[in-house]
């Protein structure tokens, strides 16, 4: 992790272009959303790091804690998110079921959206 000019910059080992790690050494970037606090990932990281202090004993010196967090993140998704009142009721109001959604779509749908726009393909 570091900070470069305005940007929070990290770098990722694996990724699906990039099996052998051979890139990791270029960072990605992420900007402050000034306009928009409620969607800002800097000030979301803050308030994680307030939460969640890197230094924590039970953090094992790692930013998210936890030997496998896309098996954590399914758990909070289905056992929490899609049994809360309120969430049933908007997808109810916009004629969605809870089978409609998964952790695939939440991820896939929102990083095509933020590339290109839209959820639909080229």
């Amino acid at each position: 992790l570091d900070f470069a000019n305005d940007a929070f910059q990290f770098y990722i080992n694996h990724q699906n272009n990039d099996q052998a790690g051979e890139r990791a050494r270029d960072p990605k970037h992420v900007y402050a959303n000034t306009c928009n606090p409620a969607i800002c990932p800097i000030l979301a990281l803050g308030i994680y790091w307030l939460m969640f202090p890197p230094n924590h004993p039970t953090s094992g010196g790692r930013l998210f804690p936890g030997s496998n967090q896309y098996e954590r993140f399914k758990k909070l998704f289905s056992q929490r998110l899609l049994r809360d009142s309120e969430v049933l009721e908007a997808l109810e109001n916009n004629a969605l079921h809870v089978g409609d959604l998964g952790t695939h779509s939440i991820r896939k749908g929102s990083a095509t959206y933020t590339a290109s726009g839209t959820t639909f393909g080229p």
